[in-house]
């Protein structure tokens, strides 16, 4: 019972009620944190599937007789190496499998909102279109493992004709623009409560119409129960968060950060065009480059996923990419919590 037992033990708790298939269980906010870093690192688990086939086959390699290309039994061990090499070349449909699971993770967790949501409200909706995000991803994975398996195979001429291969490859561009369009667009207006504009209007409302309960309803939230134990969301609570973020008065004028107790800053007066009137940093440049920035590694990081780009052939290529995907999740965390404090402490 050292190095924090009780906090190893909680995170393994977090990871099995993640990879639970309940549609009636509560969903923590730290459990779709966690779910939503572990599609960062989706591919992550294919490449482990991989070395652990490689080591496979070499601790499963007998040495060959001297002599054994003329040798039936070193014929034998020959051909079963070179299919163990060939198998192991590409994960194949395993690899995608291990590469869908934290997505099928993230879309239980979403369906089982759905399931739980008030027929016929916002929410519902909100948790719907949450659900179509992820599921989004699987003809992605699945467009890119087909690719990968003919580059791997060399039967381009044999197995696929050419129109088949381009088919596949227009397919897996439109799967992967509305699934990279789509992410970018939930990461900003509504996991980041951002996009509202002066008119009262937001991005989110186009999946999330404003509720009609008024900001004198919203409950007021512990800062505690955020951090210090996992907490069920409820869909009362959800709903109101992102009207309760954009429901300061917007008047025309200069802006003018009105700094609350709790550190974070509502403008007034106006506030700076496509954020929200209560922020917690009170620079809005960050948030204008951290939109910037999500855009283009949302992008960028579809290159690991399809055989065109041999991201890991070019020199430091595969690390380089991980390191920028790392960032835009830690970016995507980072501001995820903070919309959750702006709602916290919007009663203060």
């Amino acid at each position: 019972r050292v190095l924090c037992h009780t906090v190893r033990m909680q995170f393994v708790g977090l990871l099995v009620r993640i990879a639970t298939p309940s549609l009636s269980e509560p969903v923590f906010l730290s459990d779709v944190i966690m779910a939503d870093i572990l599609t960062s690192c989706a591919r992550t688990f294919a490449d482990l599937f991989l070395v652990v086939c490689q080591f496979s086959t070499l601790f499963g390699r007998t040495q060959p007789a001297k002599h054994s290309s003329a040798d039936i039994a070193g014929l034998e061990e020959l051909v079963r190496s070179q299919r163990a090499a060939n198998m192991c070349a590409d994960a194949g449909i395993v690899g995608a499998i291990l590469v869908a699971l934290p997505y099928m993770f993230r879309l239980r967790q979403c369906v089982n909102e759905y399931v739980r949501a008030a027929p016929g409200g916002s929410d519902g909706r909100r948790h719907f279109a949450n659900a179509i995000k992820y599921a989004s991803s699987i003809p992605v994975i699945c467009l890119s493992a087909t690719q990968r398996r003919v580059a791997v195979d060399g039967t381009l001429e044999t197995k696929y004709s050419d129109w088949a291969l381009r088919v596949v490859f227009g397919m897996w561009i439109v799967s992967v623009a509305f699934n990279s369009l789509y992410s970018y667009y939930w990461d900003v207006a509504l996991d980041w409560s951002l996009g509202h504009m002066d008119n009262g209007s937001k991005l989110s409302d186009l999946v999330a119409p404003p509720s009609s309960l008024r900001l004198s309803q919203v409950p007021q939230v512990q800062q505690q129960q955020r951090l210090r134990r996992p907490r069920a969301v409820s869909n009362e609570e959800h709903n109101i968060s992102v009207d309760a973020l954009g429901s300061n008065d917007r008047m025309p004028g200069s802006w003018h950060a009105g700094s609350a107790d709790n550190g974070s800053v509502a403008w007034r007066g106006g506030f700076p065009q496509f954020l929200r009137p209560r922020l917690c940093f009170g620079s809005p440049e960050v948030y204008y480059a951290a939109m910037v920035v999500d855009f283009l590694l949302r992008i960028t990081w579809t290159m690991k996923l399809t055989s065109y780009v041999q991201i890991d052939l070019m020199a430091y290529g595969g690390f380089w990419l991980n390191v920028l995907e790392i960032y835009r999740r830690w970016q995507w965390t980072f501001l995820r919590i903070e919309k959750e404090a702006a709602l916290a402490n919007i009663d203060n």
